[in-house]
């Protein structure tokens, strides 16, 4: 036997992930940030391992369970999805707090247990309903959400002029109203939104490199976010979107990070105010309560802190085992299922 890993399958509002438990090599001292650059740059088989066929697929993602050496922090993770390391995932977050309360590595206290995670990007608050001993809905406090520009007009190869705002939630967004393309969001059209999506995060990237103020190595735009409007109704507002996670995928949740960078939008373009709710849903329905809890800056950016509520379940306990003579260690691609393009070589 060469490797085991403890691991839980689970999904969070309808999202794939994956939460390993035990098995990590030794990673260095020092913030998650640092372990998560060395697990990328010493131990990428590892990622793919779990990501690419046959353990995985192009839509799940994998968090690694880690010491944090912060004092307020319990634990620490890293995310791992098809092509990159996250500084922060909402949905993959909501997921490891569920494993670490369901399976006991984090203590309950009832009606409600609080805790602090340290993701890549910072420390994460987190309160879970616990009342009657049950783990409920999971409600993260977010890193500071702020938009590098709105209504920036790029070109993209075979469309017209493109209106669209990029801003940072966690991961860094390209965002476009959905109606542009004449988009419902519904499931059938998954396909299409990733092809568009694909070819518009591209062109984002190109043609409005940015970086994170506080932290240079967070660079680029590397998520496309399409949107419906976002409507008042039943004391807040509501909206629906769809995200694109390379290398062409939609986010079967709501999408955390989405989420905040979405509040960032909305609030500098005066449409939200300090705690109003918004409900995000996806393209399967699912939804994430949201809102702004305070105003702060990053950098020169004004900036909003958001803080969101959803729910993960864990469906499979798993032993993820790779053997010696296995001939495919780190997996495979293959393209009637994994978008391929000249940003996707395993």
């Amino acid at each position: 036997m060469k490797a085991r890993f403890t691991a839980y399958d689970c999904h969070c509002e309808g999202d794939v992930e994956t939460v390993v438990t035990s098995g990590l090599p030794e990673l260095p001292a020092g913030p998650v940030f640092q372990k998560m650059t060395y697990l990328r740059r010493h131990h990428d088989d590892i990622r793919r391992f779990f990501l690419n066929e046959p353990r995985g697929s192009v839509v799940r993602s994998v968090n690694f369970i880690v010491a944090s050496e912060h004092p307020q922090a319990v634990a620490g993770f890293i995310i791992a999805e098809s092509e990159e390391y996250p500084a922060m995932s909402g949905g993959n977050t909501i997921s490891v707090a569920t494993v670490l309360l369901k399976t006991g590595m984090v203590p309950i206290t009832e009606p409600v247990t609080r805790f602090t995670l340290e993701a890549p990007a910072g420390l994460i608050g987190i309160e879970c309903d616990t009342a009657n001993g049950r783990i409920g809905a999971v409600r993260l406090v977010n890193r500071p959400a702020f938009v590098y520009c709105l209504d920036r007009v790029i070109e993209v190869p075979g469309l017209a002029p493109l209106p669209v705002d990029v801003a940072f939630g966690g991961m860094t967004y390209v965002l476009v109203d959905a109606a542009h393309f004449g988009f419902e969001l519904v499931p059938s059209e998954g396909r299409t939104l990733c092809e568009v999506g694909q070819a518009v995060k591209r062109a984002a990237a190109e043609q409005i490199p940015v970086s994170h103020p506080e932290n240079p190595e967070i660079a680029g735009i590397t998520q496309t976010l399409f949107r419906s409007p976002a409507v008042r109704a039943q004391g807040g507002l509501h909206s629906r979107n769809a995200v694109v996670v390379s290398p062409g995928r939609i986010d079967r949740c709501p999408c955390g990070t989405g989420t905040s960078a979405r509040l960032a939008v909305l609030h500098a373009r005066g449409r939200i105010s300090v705690g109003e709710p918004f409900l995000h849903r996806s393209l399967i329905d699912s939804a994430f309560s949201s809102e702004i809890t305070e105003l702060v800056r990053v950098g020169p950016y004004e900036a909003v802190v958001t803080a969101m509520s959803g729910r993960a379940w864990i469906t499979a306990a798993c032993d993820y085992v790779l053997e010696s003579d296995d001939p495919f260690p780190v997996g495979y691609r293959i393209a009637d299922t994994w978008p391929m393009d000249g940003d996707n070589r395993e």
